[in-house]
């Protein structure tokens, strides 16, 4: 976001002849000095997690509601990223306000969903079970890490021979073989494996990528296709994108295999070059609202990782540090909506009214966040 330059108007003074100095000064006159605009991405933060609390919490019933607008109803894999955004914020700050909100979530989305935990949509669980062991390694609360591993119990059950091989995306359609939820199970698989230490579960995790990189991913570009056998340009969507390359990460933090640290920056390379597909303008494009509202921040959020923990060299961090900063200022300076603090979908565009879904805020409080930590890990300069 740039300041409109102004103005300046330069008073003529009437002398004499003699007076050559005056009237030929030694230094012309200049433009004050424009000082770029500096967002503080922690009090945005802030303000953007007080909007989320206020505008979209269910107080008696313990969950986020679908939008802001009247709209209650329950979504479970929102809330799971909630929990995610709540751990970014306890992160940031430490304070007890974000765990006492952590717990009452989990209790208001057990009863929500039946008091159960599984569904039938395998990347659900997978993103819960993800906030969950964020959560745990934050907070150190055993609930998080036991909830977690439950849920991966399932998880894995959700893997068939059909389409030769990958965990279906919903239990009752065995051909579902989706990026969403084969992506996360990557993640998950390695990071409990980091946890416990058991062999199998990395296993797990290098047959997921195996097969998914083999069915979703086109080697040439990079790009992951929505679902098995679904190579429609329109269904690249950035969260399939993100969790890949989270994925690929996540596994060269253990084995160290150049290959997987290539495949991570080759996908988000294409993230983040293509201004048709994905990025126009160097912006990530609108995704909508409903479920499409949440996708780009969880894109954010393991392009973040990448940024962190993918050895880059100093030329490539600087590319995807820019791309970030061009993001946030974009987010702060044209899409926020004040005094509400709520965001529009498209991270390019003002909002026009005060309505949005939940998802949306969810997106745009994962950039906050993100740019927050890398400032906080002095990586961010």
């Amino acid at each position: 976001m740039h300041l409109p330059y102004k103005l300046l108007l330069a008073g003529i003074v009437l002398t004499t002849a003699c007076e050559k100095k005056d009237r030929y000064p030694d230094k012309p006159n200049t433009p004050p000095e424009i000082k770029p605009v500096v967002f503080d991405y922690a009090k945005s933060a802030d303000s953007a997690q007080q909007s989320l609390n206020t505008q979209f919490w269910s107080v008696n019933e313990k969950y986020y509601n679908q939008n802001n607008d009247g709209h209650t109803g329950f979504n479970y894999w929102w809330n799971a990223h909630a929990l995610d955004v709540l751990v970014d914020g306890y992160n940031r700050t430490k304070e007890a306000t974000y765990t006492a909100k952590m717990d009452a979530l989990l209790e208001g989305m057990y009863k929500k969903n039946g008091n159960k935990w599984t569904n039938n949509f395998y990347d659900d669980m997978e993103w819960m079970a993800l906030a969950c062991l964020r959560a745990y390694a934050a907070t150190n609360d055993s609930k998080y890490k036991t909830l977690a591993e439950s849920l991966w119990t399932t998880i894995k059950g959700g893997w068939t021979t059909v389409n030769g091989g990958g965990i279906m995306w919903e239990k009752n359609s065995p051909a579902s073989k989706n990026a969403c939820s084969n992506g996360p199970a990557i993640i998950l698989a390695v990071r409990l494996y980091k946890l416990n230490n058991n062999q199998d579960d990395l296993n797990w995790a290098k047959k997921i990528y195996t097969w998914q990189r083999a069915n979703l991913v086109e080697a040439a570009r990079g790009v992951v296709w929505d679902g098995y056998g679904n190579f429609n340009e329109g269904m690249v969507l950035t969260y399939n994108q993100g969790t890949w390359l989270g994925g690929a990460l996540e596994l060269y933090t253990i084995t160290g295999e150049e290959q997987l640290r290539k495949d991570a920056i080759r996908t988000a390379n294409y993230v983040m070059n293509d201004q048709v597909k994905f990025s126009p303008n160097g912006v990530l494009k609108g995704e909508n609202t409903g479920d499409g509202g949440l996708f780009k921040g969880i894109f954010i959020r393991y392009f973040t990782q990448l940024i962190l923990l993918g050895n880059l060299d100093d030329y490539t961090k600087s590319q995807y540090l820019q791309y970030l900063k061009t993001n946030g200022e974009s987010l702060l300076g044209k899409a926020t909506r004040l005094p509400e603090f709520i965001f529009h979908p498209n991270w390019s565009a003002q909002p026009t009214t005060a309505k949005l879904d939940c998802s949306v805020q969810l997106s745009g409080l994962m950039l906050l966040e993100a740019i927050d930590e890398l400032k906080r890990l002095g990586v961010w300069k």
